[in-house]
């Protein structure tokens, strides 16, 4: 930072000399300083993701199942989906730069998380309950995923990376380039990834079977400078899956893509207390189609393709104590069809997700305030204004069986609130309380849904337009101290959630699957309750070795003290990581306790502890102005046979994993 304040006033004495007018005869001698470049590289605020994000075999599964309170659902070796603490798809978001995105598999095979690869990730963002409400109502909060932008440099010279990795459970080849250059008023930033992988093997060597995948992805920003307070970026993601096995659920993906296009406005203020303002305008489309032709125990063949189309805007303004405004827009349009070739029988359509629009408007502040004894206070609010309906067509006539009209309009108006206090004492140690008010809108399949299977309770499900949004009362308690060496924070959280949604079996209705238990539909409960913690340490035992570890925990259950179903039981995640010259060695430890509180009704089972051990290593070679790094790992070091709780189907993990990774950077 010296250093940095002498370049500074360096400069701006040069600056004056020029100014000045010399004579000919003058003793003054000009030097000419050498041109000095300064590339900005934000940092996280999330220590796991500073941690884990160097390792170039780590995928952004691998990132975000370390972060604090977040757990993975598991249905295939690809395209696992995030919750945070208990809250699934629905009652927590995932943006991709602020942008909402809409899944277009009614099994959930297509969570957002899967569009963003290492090679175009910057930063992930988690927060929870309603404090995430910043980007759209949740009560569940919202991971908030940030793609890398094209940097404006001092030279043109172009910058990259070339990745190529190997997994030997699998057979698995992940190859990524990404290519940045910059010039005086244009940046562009080029990333592309393929992922290509068999069917993996368990412990004790258990082949699993539907487990393979395929896949592309890539990405374009191009940045524009239009004068030196404006800047107007381009951005393009394109993913594009095929062959995909998900051997807990009863179809693979026979091709799947999404098409994601963006165009942002930055303004930067000189003075004043705005800071910056930033309008987007975005479209998203997401195509899935489901596939049975490789499963030999398919009682039938059928087609089921599903849609998601998106567009959105929203308008950013930034100031100082942390002051942001944002007013956004997002109108979504979701489809799933279903067509039935039974043998020696008539083709058999149906939808099973019927046309249905969701348009969402709304209006989010935050703001800090700042008082004396290092005291602060900081608010924020969201308030959307929704309505949410089905087309008249194919979809809504199967509904009349039900005497029920899908075409009626159902507005909401969600409200969401927190508080947070936060005080600190003797510059090391932080303590923060808060409380919140969140609401979330039902889904799409859970109104609308008609005959869905769902695999873990081996039942079909139709959804219910009468639901209520839920409605979750927080509180929240953090303790946190930063230590010279070491920093260690405990957060405890207490959830009431009134009209909770909650599944219950029709009587005297039959299923429409072929082996399906029966029929299940929706309806809002008196209240559930989840209640919590998590712990996080990272110390500096050396100069050589850190140590990073995470706890979390979750306890929830109904009004009625049955076990909300997908609890994840206790889990301790820890590394130790030492550096020896351009040398970096890493190990790493899993475990989780024995998960008895299941909901048996939904079709939870009981999911014995594990412990699982990594290592990894790498070597940095330096070749002139170029990076060679060469990355080795061994993952489940003993071969233990072990499952997640959140593992749909009970499919066992990764077995031993050997991995290896070259990496380029020029």
């Amino acid at each position: 930072m010296l250093r940095l304040k002498l370049l500074f006033i360096v400069i701006l004495f040069q600056q004056s000399l020029l100014g000045q007018i010399i004579p000919n005869d003058s003793a003054v001698k000009l030097v000419q300083l050498e041109e000095v470049c300064i590339i900005g590289n934000s940092e996280n605020e999330n220590q796991a993701f500073n941690f884990y994000k160097n390792n170039k075999l780590a995928s952004i599964e691998d990132i975000l199942s370390r972060m604090q309170g977040v757990n993975l659902i598991k249905r295939g070796a690809y395209g696992l989906e995030p919750t945070l603490r208990n809250y699934s798809t629905g009652q927590s978001n995932v943006t991709i730069d602020g942008m909402r995105m809409y899944g277009a598999c009614t099994d959930k095979m297509d969570p957002g998380s899967i569009y963003i690869e290492p090679a175009n990730l910057q930063s992930i963002n988690v927060a929870h309950g309603a404090s995430g409400a910043l980007e759209g109502s949740t009560i569940g909060g919202q991971i908030g995923m940030k793609l890398k932008e094209p940097t404006f440099n001092c030279h043109s010279k172009i910058q990259g990376q070339l990745s190529q990795s190997y997994l030997s459970v699998n057979n698995g080849y992940n190859s990524s380039l990404t290519l940045q250059q910059s010039y005086k008023t244009i940046a562009y930033r080029i990333s592309g990834t393929f992922r290509k992988a068999d069917d993996y093997r368990a412990g004790s060597n258990v082949l699993i079977q539907h487990s393979q995948y395929q896949k592309g992805n890539t990405s374009t920003a191009v940045s524009l400078k239009i004068t030196r307070s404006q800047v107007v970026k381009l951005d393009y993601v394109g993913d594009w899956g095929k062959n995909i096995g998900y051997p807990a659920l009863p179809m693979d993906v026979g091709k799947a893509s999404a098409q994601i296009f963006s165009v942002n406005h930055a303004l930067d203020f000189k003075n004043g207390y705005f800071l910056k303002n930033n309008l987007k305008v975005y479209y998203n489309e997401i195509v899935h189609q489901m596939d049975d032709t490789h499963r030999s125990d398919a009682p039938m063949h059928m087609d089921m393709p599903g849609w998601s189309k998106t567009f959105g805007a929203f308008n950013e303004l930034f100031g100082k104590n942390s002051f942001k405004l944002r007013i956004d827009y997002h109108s979504v349009y979701t489809r799933a069809d279903m067509t039935m070739y039974p043998k020696g029988e008539p083709i058999m359509y149906m939808q099973t997700l019927p046309e249905n629009y969701l348009n969402d408007i709304g209006f989010a502040i935050n703001q800090s305030f700042n008082f004396k004894f290092k005291q602060q206070l900081n608010i924020n609010g969201r308030l959307d204004y929704c309505s949410q309906f089905a087309s008249s067509g194919i979809g809504s006539k199967q509904w009349k069986v039900y005497y029920t009209d899908i075409t009626e309009t159902k507005t909401d108006i969600l409200k969401n609130l927190n508080l947070a206090y936060n005080k600190r004492f003797k510059e090391t140690i932080t303590t923060q309380f808060s409380v919140g008010y969140g609401e979330r809108l039902p889904t799409s399949n859970e109104r609308y849904g008609y005959y869905l299977f769902n695999r873990q309770d081996q039942f079909d499900y139709i959804g219910n337009i009468k639901l209520k949004p839920e409605q979750s009362y927080q509180m929240e308690v953090l303790f946190k101290q930063q230590l010279k060496k070491m920093e260690y924070s405990l957060n405890f959280f207490y959830h009431h959630i009134q009209n909770y949604i909650y599944s219950y079996q029709l009587v005297g209705f039959s299923q429409m699957t072929i082996g399906a238990n029966g029929l299940k539909t929706y309806k809002n409960i008196d209240y559930a309750t989840s209640q919590g913690f998590e712990a996080n340490l990272k110390a500096q035992i050396t100069g050589n070795i850190t140590y990073i570890a995470s706890g979390k925990f979750v306890y929830a259950q109904t009004n009625t003290g049955t076990p909300l179903p997908l609890i994840s039981p206790f889990k301790l995640q820890h590394a130790l990581r030492y550096n020896y010259k351009l040398f970096r060695f890493q190990f790493e430890h899993d475990y989780a306790t024995t998960q008895n509180r299941i909901n048996a009704d939904f079709g939870d089972k009981v999911t014995p502890y594990y412990n699982l051990f990594n290592f990894r290593a790498s070597r940095n070679v330096i070749i002139k102005s170029t990076v060679l790094q060469i990355t080795v790992a061994c993952e489940n070091i003993f071969d233990s046979t072990y499952r997640e709780h959140l593992d749909i189907g009970g499919i066992p993990r990764f077995g031993r994993n050997f991995l290896v990774n070259v990496s380029f950077m020029f």
